[in-house]
């Protein structure tokens, strides 16, 4: 495979786990980053607590790639540093549940993803051991177990509140986590980086390449043979463009970044974005709507640290493609440190993320207002939660003060209903979607461009729909299906 050099666009956790994947497979990987070098922080883990935690939260930027055409006050965070959000993500991996990839149907064909959970197991698998998942090990209502190196179930005076949650057909369980080891004192914000767990050790290996400093501007598409023959990026080292051949590219640069390379890289052949032929390019963009609230409860519980999940209820209860999930933990470090004790607090912090519909209006698009800094579109974001998602998180702070209240627990909520804005869970998915059919996907069910097979979308803007779970173990799944199957191709011919 000496001249079949993939190369891989972004060192954030879905092209990290694309390039793992490639190398162990003995494909000749170069790995392009946008940034230099890795950020510091610091983070102290102690007997499975996280008890001290510096995140380099000053990387992050948002509001100037971007113009608000929906919600005004829409936002979009992206970090352009080794490891992308990594450096700051909370580190919450849950699995999809099987009918998470079918509930769609439902509402329309549109929304079918175009393979099932069981296709993913494997790859959820190997995502989760390269991460050092620790989570419950028994299957959960909605919630499958995982391939967890570390073990933690909930406290035995939580137990109550479960068993009301099941009758719901709901589960309450400890929250997957990439927390690593139960005792880590280490150098970054997190426990798990992308770019230092993954792409530093591969460094090692001969079949891999990495290039910093590289921001990549544009896919070259040959009209003559039919598929994409390189790039070009903009060396931030000095100012020059350089070009890079390649027999296939996976562009992992985040949901709306990924979309934005395909519209700059518009040609004659595809004059609206590569691969945007049926025009669904940017399109079915979703995110979730998240909110954090403070709780008292009449009598004490057992401080959750890690932190506690509810899953959502199941999808006959709700409306199609809506419903949510709660992560329960503690308020304070007071209370932080009174899980090392038999100690209990009656003090909650809930955090709720909940799903909206991805409409074909709710859209990414090049801006005619706006441009980067080298000169290209910013993007259009249009995207507002409409009334059903509004109302589910309504219903959601209802709805855990009534199974409160049914385990025998009274509790009250300390703050105002929060404004909902788009962007603020750093959740956005789908702009270049996944479906078996062209008029609904960019994406074929490999995670390919339709338009396109050597380019693959290895990242959440490849989600059909989103579920009310964190997206990054899902997108590293399908980050590493992907590269198998590319990897298969490549030696087949």
């Amino acid at each position: 495979m000496a001249d079949k050099t993939v190369v891989v666009i972004g060192s954030g956790p879905c092209g990290a786990m694309a390039a793992h994947e490639l190398v162990k497979l003995g494909v000749p990987v170069t790995l392009l980053e946008s940034g230099s070098e890795p950020v510091s922080g610091r983070l102290v883990r102690l007997n499975g607590r996280n008890v001290w935690r510096r995140k380099p939260d000053e990387n992050m930027h948002q509001g100037d790639l971007h113009v608000a055409k929906g919600d005004p006050e829409t936002r979009w965070y992206y970090n352009l540093t080794p490891g992308g959000l990594s450096n700051n993500w909370t580190g919450a991996v849950p699995r999809f549940a099987p009918e998470d990839f079918y509930e769609g149907e439902r509402l329309d064909e549109r929304y079918r993803w175009p393979l099932d959970y069981e296709e993913l197991v494997p790859y959820y698998a190997l995502a989760e051991w390269v991460m050092d998942v620790t989570g419950d090990p028994y299957d959960r209502p909605l919630l499958p177990t995982g391939n967890f190196k570390y073990q933690h179930q909930l406290p035995k005076d939580w137990q109550r509140i479960a068993t009301y949650a099941a009758a719901h057909g709901q589960g309450l369980t400890t929250l997957p986590l990439a927390d690593g080891p139960p005792w880590m004192m280490v150098r970054r914000g997190t426990a798990f980086n992308s770019f230092t767990q993954i792409v530093q050790p591969l460094q090692r290996a001969p079949n891999f390449k990495l290039i910093t400093n590289a921001h990549v501007l544009q896919l070259e598409w040959s009209g003559e043979k039919r598929k994409v023959t390189g790039l070009v990026y903009h060396d931030r080292t000095d100012g020059s463009q350089q070009r890079l051949e390649a027999t296939a590219v996976i562009v992992a640069c985040g949901p709306l970044n990924s979309a934005k390379l395909l519209f700059d890289s518009a040609c004659s052949d595809f004059p609206d974005g590569l691969g945007n032929s049926q025009g669904v390019l940017g399109r079915y963009l979703h995110d979730h709507a998240k909110e954090w609230w403070w709780m008292e409860s009449d009598k004490p519980l057992s401080p959750l640290v890690p932190s506690g999940y509810l899953t959502r209820k199941p999808h006959a209860q709700s409306d199609p493609l809506i419903s949510s999930s709660w992560t329960i933990g503690v308020l304070n470090n007071k209370d932080k440190l009174r899980s090392f004790t038999p100690l209990k607090s009656k003090l909650l912090g809930v955090q709720v993320f909940g799903t909206m519909v991805p409409r074909e209006e709710f859209s990414v698009q090049p801006s005619q207002e706006k441009k980067d800094e080298f000169g290209l579109p910013a993007l259009d974001i249009c995207i507002h939660f409409e009334e059903n998602a509004i109302k589910n998180m309504a219903d959601s702070r209802t709805h855990w003060l009534s199974l409160l209240d049914e385990a025998g627990y009274k509790g009250k909520i300390h703050q105002e209903e929060p404004r909902l804005i788009p962007g603020e869970s750093v959740h956005y998915g789908g702009p270049v979607r996944m479906h078996n059919s062209p008029k609904y996907g960019v994406l074929d069910r490999w995670n390919r461009l339709h338009d396109a097979p050597n380019v693959i979308v290895g990242d959440a803007a490849a989600f059909t729909t989103g579920c009310e779970k964190n997206p990054t173990l899902t997108a590293m799944a399908l980050a590493a299906r992907a590269a198998h199957k590319l990897a298969a191709d490549l030696k087949t011919g």
